[in-house]
């Protein structure tokens, strides 16, 4: 039976997404199995003339994210929720590695911000370093914030995207004793593996650099 010029027509259009869609796909496809992963790490490194021996690593501050919804069509886009939290305790990880400073572990810190009656979130948007010296007792504090903690997906592709900045500050006199800038984009691995990557990386190099 012959088709009619409607029905050729539902039918041109129909092969012509699919023809557009297939070949997304596999584009989407071939610059995975490229592994194509960027990465920008810029330490700027202070040592103080006061010992610093304790340090607390305050929630990231993720306020820029929390208010993207999932978005896209072939790619589906979705910011994790929970960065702030995710990205201190990597970093409370790889710093407790470290046998220049003592970490607190942050449920002490979110213990004693508790107790007194503060919100974390807020001292850390009002980078009051020298209150959350007097509350944890501590001679530093890293503070950072998050301006991409991504997951993008679909069946035959996934990539992951992580962009923070962050400062460790002494609380005595607000003397920046280092700070970082870290971007990094992964195929293949999700947020959280390319925010391990990025931060393991950049105590490796703060290791170095203060030896």
């Amino acid at each position: 039976m012959e088709l009619g010029e409607k029905e050729l027509g539902f039918y041109g259009g129909f092969m012509n997404r699919l023809t557009i869609s297939l070949a997304l796909m596999l584009c989407i496809l071939c610059l995975g199995c490229k592994t194509i992963s960027t990465s920008v790490i810029d330490v700027a490194l202070d040592i103080s003339s006061r010992d610093i021996k304790t340090v607390a690593v305050m929630r990231f501050d993720d306020k820029i994210i929390q208010d993207k919804a999932v978005n896209g069509f072939f790619i589906k886009t979705m910011s994790n929720p929970d960065a702030g939290e995710i990205l201190a305790d990597l970093m409370v990880s790889e710093l407790s590695g470290w046998d220049k400073f003592e970490i607190l572990p942050r449920s002490e810190v979110k213990g004693k911000i508790r107790s007194g009656g503060d919100v974390e979130s807020e001292l850390v948007r009002q980078r009051d370093y020298k209150a959350l010296g007097k509350i944890l007792k501590v001679d530093a504090v890293v503070i950072g914030k998050i301006h991409a903690f991504d997951l993008s997906s679909m069946p035959v592709y996934e990539r992951g995207v992580v962009s923070f900045t962050a400062e460790c500050i002494d609380t005595q006199n607000g003397k920046v004793l280092w700070s970082l800038e870290a971007n990094e984009t992964a195929p293949y691995k999700d947020e959280i593996e390319v925010a391990s990557k990025v931060i393991r990386e950049v105590v490796e190099r703060l290791k170095k650099e203060t030896e």
